[in-house]
């Protein structure tokens, strides 16, 4: 038996959704939840360079679709975001209408092509199994504005990093402090 499943034979006669469980054991709460995944996200400041890890497209727990980028920080001006840890940007593209346009400049800016070059299918593929934008650098000033309904919003302005800091993305990375692949 797996330290995750149950033992052989053993049946479940609940329905997957419904959360009954043993009071006295809070971890009985566990097999039936839905498995998620959390994020750490940018915090107002400057991000110097950030080193993408994985780029994503989920559909979340409330059928909103998300991209999802992923980076490891390797340089920070921010104080709750140090050189050395892992951060999250998410747009999304189901409930913001500016969500789109957002992820095309951003993936502008990592591959350093024009906005135009930038399409639906490039999109698709930057977001595929085969994560071809792992190990990319871009440089990121996030700041919080006011939406129009008076709630708090963080504003993510991209920036494209040369080439020759490109080719040096897994060195730069390793001096941050994380293990390499």
């Amino acid at each position: 038996m797996g330290m995750f499943n149950k033992p052989e034979g053993q049946q479940d006669n609940k329905p997957k959704q419904q959360m009954d469980y043993d009071k006295s054991d809070p971890f009985s709460k566990v097999g039936n939840a839905e498995g998620r995944e959390g994020g750490v996200y940018p915090e107002p400041g400057l991000y110097p360079i950030l080193y993408v890890d994985t780029l994503k497209m989920i559909r979340s727990r409330k059928n909103d679709d998300l991209f999802i980028a992923e980076f490891d920080i390797v340089a920070s001006e921010v104080d709750a975001r140090p050189v050395g840890t892992r951060m999250s940007w998410v747009a999304n593209l189901t409930k913001h209408d500016a969500a789109p346009g957002n992820v095309k400049t951003f993936l502008a800016k990592l591959m350093n092509v024009p906005d135009q070059e930038v399409d639906a299918n490039g999109a698709k593929f930057a977001c595929s199994d085969e994560n071809p934008c792992h190990g990319r650098l871009v440089r990121l000033e996030a700041s919080i504005i006011q939406t129009k309904s008076g709630g708090d919003f963080t504003l993510c302005k991209w920036f494209t990093l040369d080439k020759e800091m490109q080719d040096q993305a897994d060195e730069i990375r390793k001096q941050a402090g994380f293990a390499p692949f």
